[in-house]
C-alpha cells in the first residue's frame, strides 16, 4: 500500500523485492502510510523555499536535505524491521503446528498435588499470532477418569486443545508420572544406570544420576520410563527397546479414541483367515534342487557376499530363497559385542513401508477401507475441502501434496507420536494431492494414524499381534527399530505367494494384485509413474516384474515373482561401495533366471 511510487523505487532494492505482507498489522501500514507521505512532503520543502543561491538560504537547504536523508534512512530500517516481522509472522502461522507445549513443572507429579496446566514452550512467540494463547486443559488418570488431583501413583494424561491462528486447534496428550512420596529418585536413577550393560565409572555415576532425574522430570520419554520401572515387575535388561513407548503410544490410542467419542465403537482387527485347501509355501530349510539352484550357484553368490563384508566391514545379513526354500542366510559382523545372525534386529527406516502397506491391504481386503477412501474420513482434521482428493492411495504413493521436511520427520519420528497429525493438519499445502510426487513420509503417517484409530493399538503394536505372530515373526523390535532378514523374507514369500503364508491368506489375490507397483495415470492423471501401496518397481535389481522397497540403512527387500525370488537384507548402514556391491550381488541373481 505505498502511496509514492517516486518514493518507493527509491527505497532499498530488499524492500522493492519484499513488499509488506498483508498480515502485518493495520497499525504498522498507517505508520508506514504517514511516514511515506511526511518523507514526500520534506523532500520537496527545501526545493520550493529555495531564494538564492549561496547565504543562509542555501546553507539551510544543505542541513534540511542531510536531517531528511537522515530521517529517510532511519524510516527504511523502520520499514525493514516491520517487513521481516512480518515475514517472520507469516512463516510462524504456517509452521504453527511445530510449536511444542507441556506441563507447567514437567512430567513428574506430586502425590496429591493439584495438576497443572498445559504452558508453551515459546510463549513470546505464540503470543505474536494467538491472541488468547492460553491452552484449555484437561488431566486424566489411568483409567482415563476425569481428575484434577493427582491422588494416587501412577499414570497421568494431560490434553490440551491449543488455540492456533488458523486451522484446527492443536490437539495433543502427553503421559505424566506421579510418584508417591516415599520414592527416592536418585536412589532408582542409580539402579537403573547399575542394570545397563555400560556402567558409568564411579567419579562421574552422581552426574549421570541427576541427568537421568532431569531427563524424567523435562521429557515426556523420561516419564514413561519411569512409571514402567516403578510398576513392571519385569527387570528392565529385559525389556525390549522401545517397549514401553510404544506400549504407552497404545495408551494413548485408547484415550484419543474416547476423547473423539469413538470408544464406544467396537475395535476393528483384522487377523489372517484360514487358508482353504493346500498350504502355501512357507520359507524352509529343504535340498536345494527344490529351489532349483546348484552348489556352485550358491558358493558363486556366498563368495561374492564374503567379498562385500571385507571391503565393507559394515555388520549385515542376507536371506536369499527361491520358492520358499533358503539358498543361503549368512551373516557378518558384531552389534554391541554380539555376533550378527539373520535373527538379529536391523534397522529398516523406508524398509518399513512394505509393511505399513501391508497392514493396509488387509483392512482393504477386508471391505473396512479402500485405497480411494478419504483419509479424513477417519482423521477429522483432514475431513476439509482442501483434503478431501488426499486418499490412503496418494499418502502411499507420496502425492499428498502436504510439506513435511525429513528433518521434521526426523526430529519427531513418528512410531509412538500418536498425535502427531495434528501437526501435520497445520503444514503447508504445496499442491493438490496427486498431482504432483515427492518421495517422503508424510502419507505413511496418516495412514497409520488413521488404522489406529479403528483398531485401538499404535500401528507397530497392532501389527505384531495381527500379522507377524501368524507369519512366525517373533525377534522384532518396536516402531521397526529392529527387523531381521529372516523375517523380512518371510514377507516376502508372504508377498511372492500372493497374500498366503502356510496355512494363513492373509489377504486375497485380488488384493495383493492392487498393491502391486502400477500406473498411477488412471487415479491421478497427472503422475507419469507406477508405483504401489509400500512397494516400488525394482525391476532394476532382480529383472522384469520386481519389486519391493529398501532403507537408507541399507535394509532391502526384492521379490521376483516370475522366478519366484527373494532377496532379503538387513543392514545398520551403507558402509563402504554399498552400490557397487549391491549391484554385483543382485546381477548373480539375475543370471539365475538366466540359466
Amino acid at each position: 500500500m505505498w502511496r509514492s511510487k517516486k518514493i518507493c523505487s527509491s527505497l532499498p532494492k530488499h524492500l522493492q523485492r519484499n513488499p509488506l505482507p498483508h498480515n502485518v498489522s493495520s497499525f504498522a501500514n498507517l505508520t508506514i502510510d504517514l511516514l511515506l507521505r511526511w518523507v514526500e512532503l520534506m523532500a520537496l520543502r527545501p526545493i520550493s523555499n529555495r531564494r538564492h543561491v549561496g547565504g543562509p538560504w542555501e546553507f539551510s537547504m544543505n542541513n534540511s536535505q542531510h536531517f531528511n536523508r537522515s530521517i529517510f534512512l532511519m524510516m527504511s530500517f523502520f520499514i525493514g524491521s516491520i517487513t521481516q516481522a512480518g515475514v517472520e509472522e507469516a512463516e510462524l502461522k504456517e509452521r504453527f503446528g511445530e510449536q511444542q507445549f507441556a506441563p507447567a513443572g514437567g512430567f513428574i507429579l506430586t502425590q496429591g498435588q493439584k495438576l497443572p496446566d498445559l504452558v508453551w514452550e515459546q510463549p513470546q512467540l505464540v503470543a505474536r499470532v494467538v491472541e488468547q494463547p492460553s491452552i484449555p486443559t484437561r488431566w486424566f488418570n489411568e483409567k482415563f477418569e476425569e481428575v484434577q488431583t493427582a491422588h494416587e501413583p501412577g499414570r497421568y494424561y494431560v490434553y490440551g486443545e491449543a488455540p492456533v491462528p488458523d486451522g484446527p486447534v492443536l490437539r495433543r496428550a502427553m503421559t505424566c508420572c506421579c510418584v508417591g512420596k516415599d520414592v527416592a529418585l536418585e536412589e532408582l536413577a542409580e539402579k537403573r544406570l547399575l542394570s545397563k550393560k555400560s556402567v558409568p565409572s564411579s567419579d562421574r555415576r552422581a552426574d549421570d544420576v541427576a541427568a537421568l532425574v532431569r531427563d524424567w522430570k523435562n521429557s515426556e520419554a523420561g516419564a514413561v520410563e519411569l512409571a514402567a520401572l516403578l510398576e513392571s515387575d519385569q527387570k528392565s535388561e529385559s525389556v525390549r527397546r522401545g517397549q514401553w513407548q510404544m506400549e504407552n503410544a497404545t495408551r494413548h490410542v485408547r484415550l484419543k479414541r474416547k476423547l473423539m467419542g469413538l470408544d464406544h465403537k467396537p475395535i476393528v482387527k483384522v487377523t489372517p483367515r484360514l487358508l482353504k485347501g493346500k498350504p502355501a509355501p512357507v520359507l524352509r530349510n529343504a535340498p536345494l534342487d527344490q529351489a532349483g539352484i546348484t552348489a556352485g550357484q550358491r558358493k558363486q553368490i556366498e563368495s561374492k557376499l564374503d567379498e562385500w563384508y571385507a571391503a565393507s566391514s559394515e555388520p549385515m545379513s542376507i536371506v536369499i530363497a527361491r520358492n520358499g526354500v533358503i539358498v543361503t542366510a549368512k551373516s557378518y559382523g558384531n552389534i554391541d559385542g554380539q555376533a550378527v545372525t539373520v535373527d538379529t534386529p536391523m534397522k529398516l527406516d523406508s524398509a518399513m513401508k512394505p509393511l505399513i502397506g501391508l497392514q493396509l491391504a488387509t483392512y482393504v481386503d477386508r471391505g473396512i477401507l479402500s485405497l480411494d477412501q478419504p483419509i479424513g474420513d477417519i482423521l477429522p482434521d483432514f475431513n476439509t475441502a482442501r483434503d478431501r482428493s488426499l486418499t490412503f492411495r496418494a499418502g502411499h504413493v507420496h502425492a499428498t501434496g502436504i510439506h513435511f521436511p525429513w528433518s521434521l520427520a526426523f526430529k519427531r519420528l513418528f512410531y509412538f507420536h500418536t498425535w502427531n497429525e495434528a501437526l501435520i493438519a497445520h503444514c503447508k499445502r504445496e499442491w493438490e494431492p496427486g498431482d504432483r510426487y515427492r518421495y517422503g513420509v508424510v502419507g505413511v503417517i496418516l495412514s497409520v494414524r488413521a488404522l489406529e484409530l479403528l483398531r485401538g493399538r499404535n500401528y507397530w503394536d497392532a501389527m505384531e499381534r495381527d500379522l507377524f505372530q501368524p507369519l512366525g515373526i517373533q525377534n522384532v523390535l518396536p516402531g521397526g527399530t529392529g527387523f531381521s532378514a529372516e523375517s523380512l523374507a518371510r514377507i516376502g514369500v508372504l508377498l511372492d505367494n500372493r497374500g498366503s503364508y502356510g496355512k494363513w491368506e492373509v489377504f486375497s489375490r485380488e488384493t495383493h494384485a492392487a498393491i502391486l507397483p502400477t500406473s498411477l495415470k488412471p487415479y491421478f492423471p497427472h503422475l507419469n509413474r507406477n508405483y504401489g501401496i509400500g512397494l516400488q518397481d525394482e525391476s532394476q535389481y532382480l529383472g522384469p516384474g520386481s519389486y519391493g522397497h529398501g532403507g537408507g540403512c541399507g535394509t532391502l527387500l526384492v521379490i521376483n515373482p516370475k522366478q519366484h525370488l527373494i532377496f532379503a537384507m538387513g543392514r545398520n548402514g551403507q558402509g563402504k561401495d554399498f552400490k557397487k556391491y549391491r549391484s554385483e550381488v543382485l546381477a548373480l541373481l539375475r543370471e539365475w533366471g538366466n540359466e
